[in-house]
């Protein structure tokens, strides 16, 4: 092996490990903008309202399990990007309906709801599945599913 072909070797080699150390950083500075970027929507979104009765979650590029047990809320608005969300529902109440404002692309969406509640989903639905294994009864209040998904899973199920 002649000093010429390692050299090229060693330089691609060289090459490579940097491109891996830019990828990784890439990464690790957009998952800080996307953090940074949730807290000030949150900050902003308490000091318009601070007494709000809905809760947001927001779920870009990974996983997030969000356990909402508050009484008396109105709805939850989720917006879900390349990631997957558990969002349990099973020990909330809410005032007499309430809604889940569904936003989601490339994305799982689990949703547990409390017994005794009726689920109606409608919106625009593109490329997606959706599974509701929720009994339906009239005389019981309604959580209202608004979706916009695409190429997205969503599952309903009561909890038990």
């Amino acid at each position: 092996m002649s000093k010429e072909s390692s050299s090229k070797t060693s330089g691609l080699k060289r090459f490579i490990r940097r491109l891996i150390l830019f990828v990784l950083f890439i990464e690790a500075v957009t998952a800080a903008v996307l953090k940074v970027l949730e807290y000030f929507k949150s900050k902003k979104a308490d000091e318009e309202n601070p007494k709000r009765d809905f809760k947001e979650v927001f779920n870009y590029l990974g996983r997030k399990y969000a356990a909402i047990s508050d009484k008396n809320i109105t709805g939850v608005i989720t917006k879900n990007i390349m990631g997957a969300t558990s969002l349990d529902l099973s020990e909330a109440s809410f005032k007499e309906d309430g809604f889940i404002s569904l936003s989601s692309f490339c994305s799982a969406v689990y949703i547990v709801v409390p017994k005794g509640v009726n689920v109606k989903i409608d919106g625009l639905i593109k490329a997606s599945r959706i599974d509701c294994d929720v009994d339906e009864d009239s005389t019981l209040p309604t959580l209202y599913i608004a979706s916009k998904i695409t190429c997205s899973s969503v599952y309903v199920t009561t909890a038990e």
